[in-house]
Parts: structure tokens; sequence; C-alpha cells
């Protein structure tokens, strides 16, 4: 008796096994996974954020101790301290006078870029020409973390900004840039007030370090 043959293209092992079935992934499945995926990246995303906002505060505050201690040694050797300067402006720990690295703008080569300096001497410039064992910082720090600027600030008693009122002090401004833009961030703000290290205390965009009460 002849066996019986599969059909020519027929394969036996296409028919699945008794009690087996076919797996995948249906729609709803895919869309779920999708979901949770999306979930998952939003959060590693935030705590990314995070920790480089933490880390933008953390070199503020590096700054602020860095310009602390250059302002004491100013103060040791000079007897005063800095004219208040615009931002942008080194007013004389990176160099004997104040200039400004972003516009070249500089004391020690034009007087017309001096700023007046009400609690200095009235010879100031030769003082500080003269006494000056500087550099107190390797260099001026040229932006804040947030693209804007510092700002050196010798702020007297009564002194206001922004409706907010600043203690009689010498400061240290993390500001805006010249145009007014990339203020400090409401989060990040909020951090250094937390610290008690911006001392007009209010969440307006930038931050006045103190670095000598008066």
């Amino acid at each position: 008796m002849d066996r019986i043959r599969p059909s020519e293209g027929w394969d036996a092992g296409s028919i699945p096994a008794e009690g087996t079935t076919k797996s995948g992934f249906t729609l709803i499945e895919l869309l779920v996974v999708i979901a949770i995926v999306g979930i998952l990246s939003g959060i590693v995303l935030a705590s990314l954020g995070n920790a480089r906002e933490k880390g933008k505060v953390a070199a503020t505050l590096q700054n602020q101790r860095s310009l602390q201690k250059a302002i004491e040694l100013y103060f040791n050797d000079m007897g005063f301290y800095p004219p208040d300067t615009s931002r942008g402006w080194d007013p004389g720990f990176a160099r004997a006078l104040p200039y400004n690295p972003d516009t070249g703008a500089d004391c020690a080569v034009n007087a017309g870029d001096c700023p007046a300096c009400p609690n200095c001497p009235v010879d100031w410039v030769n003082q500080a020409l003269a006494n000056w064992r500087g550099p107190y910082i390797a260099a001026w720090p040229v932006s804040t973390e947030w693209k804007g600027k510092y700002d050196y600030n010798y702020w007297p008693s009564g002194a206001t900004r922004y409706g907010c009122t600043i203690p009689a002090g010498v400061y240290i401004g993390v500001q805006r840039d010249y145009s007014d833009a990339n203020p400090i961030p409401a989060s990040a703000e909020q951090s250094i007030l937390d610290k008690n290290l911006d001392s007009d205390n209010c969440l307006d965009g930038e931050a006045q370090m103190i670095l000598f009460r008066l």
C-alpha cells in the first residue's frame, strides 16, 4: 500500500502544535509601552534639568566666594573698596583699574572710562596703580551661568532695585545681559534666596549677593 505523501508546497511544520498559539503585541499593548517609555523619559529629563540647575547655582556660589576673597585682598592693599561699575566690568580684581573684557573699554587706557568713586580717595586711580598687588582673581567672569552678566555694586544705605530694598554693602549682582535678557530662572533664584544669599529678598530675575556688609 502506497503511503500518502503531502501535497507539493505543503509544510507540516506550519501547523501549530496542539495547545500552542501565536504570540505578538497588540496595538493597545504597544501604545501602553510607548506611554510608559515617554513617562520614564520625562522623569529622566526633568531629573537631568534639576541637576544642571543645581550645578549652575553651585558655580554661582563659588564665584561669589571667590569675589568675596578678592575684595578682602583688594581692601587690605588699597584701604578702600573698588568703585561701583556697570555690568560686565571688572572693578579692579584681575587688573589694577576697571575694564570691560567685552567692549575693550579700559580705565588704564582712557581716563574717560574710569567710573566715579564717591567712596574712594580723590586720587584713587593713582593709589590703585601704586598699591595694587593682584591679580586677586584669575579672570573676571564674562557671563553668569545663565548667560547674563555679573555687576559689581557698591550700594549705599537706602538703595532699592526693582522696588526691593538692598542693605548697604558691597555686592556682586548676578544680573541679566546687556539687553536685559537671560535672567536667573525663578527656581534657581529661589534656591539662592533659600540660602539667604540674595540680599534684596525678591524674586526678580537677578541676585544681589553680598561681598561685604557696610
